[in-house]
């Protein structure tokens, strides 16, 4: 069996198990390893060819992305070939400090979306929800000022975009929101229609608009953090909200 093969039993052995977007990241991985690698028998395998895959991957890559490469090849030899001991050395960490809005750029960001399809989305990031979870949203979630989170819109191996539950049993909870905000989700009938990849665009534009340093809409999760924690709300309570 090639390493191909074995990946692909591998992805299709955990497909029940694993959420579909990591199914599908597994898929992709799968894909994306050279050609060499992937025709290479798993019997053959050794800890020569994976230093070798490392080295070659470590070009162009982030630390971070080689490791995730490298946890894939060894999750997949360590079910076809358990005998062989990986040791590798992988590339060193890079501290990421990417920019968090501060709330002057949030509130500027509010104010640009305000009364557009995007203004309800971007609020409830600002209240610590993954865009997944916005994504999945209904108006049916929306009990007076109590907004139920208990599923996730990600994309599958196929490319379809599915729900699901979300990323973790403790990430389905409930938070308060503004009743303006409730009452604004059902006057609507929505809270997010449009594409998940358009939600993210719009925020990039907007960003470039106004001059504000990139950050991803996941960073308005890291402004609610903060923020919660500069009202002096404990760090646990700061997790369970989250």
């Amino acid at each position: 069996m090639t390493f191909y093969k074995a990946a692909e039993s591998y992805v299709d052995m955990k497909k029940n198990v694993l959420s579909p977007k990591t199914v599908k990241e597994y898929s992709e991985k799968a894909k994306r390893l050279p050609e060499w690698f992937c025709s290479l028998p798993v019997s053959d395998i050794s800890q020569v060819e994976i230093n070798k895959l490392v080295n070659q991957l470590s070009k162009g890559r982030a630390p971070k992305t080689v490791r995730d490469y490298h946890g894939f090849v060894t999750a997949v030899m360590g079910t076809f070939y358990p005998a062989l001991r990986i040791s590798t050395t992988l590339p060193q960490k890079v501290k990421n400090e990417p920019y968090t809005p501060s709330g002057e750029d949030v509130r500027r960001i509010l104010d640009a979306v305000k009364n557009t399809e995007f203004e309800v989305a971007i609020t409830l990031a600002c209240y610590g929800l993954r865009r997944s979870e916005i994504c999945a949203l209904t108006p049916e979630d929306v009990e007076g000022d109590i907004l139920h989170i208990n599923k996730a819109l990600v994309q599958a191996a196929d490319g379809e975009w599915v729900i699901k539950s979300t990323k973790t049993t403790g990430s389905t909870r409930d938070i308060i929101i503004p009743e303006e905000l409730a009452e604004k989700i059902k006057r609507q009938g929505y809270v997010y229609k449009g594409a998940p990849g358009n939600l993210t665009k719009h925020l990039d534009r907007i960003e470039k608009k106004l001059g504000i340093e990139h950050f991803s809409i996941h960073k308005l999760r890291h402004y609610f953090a903060s923020q919660m924690s500069a009202l002096g709300v404990p760090e646990a309570d700061i997790l369970k909200m989250g």
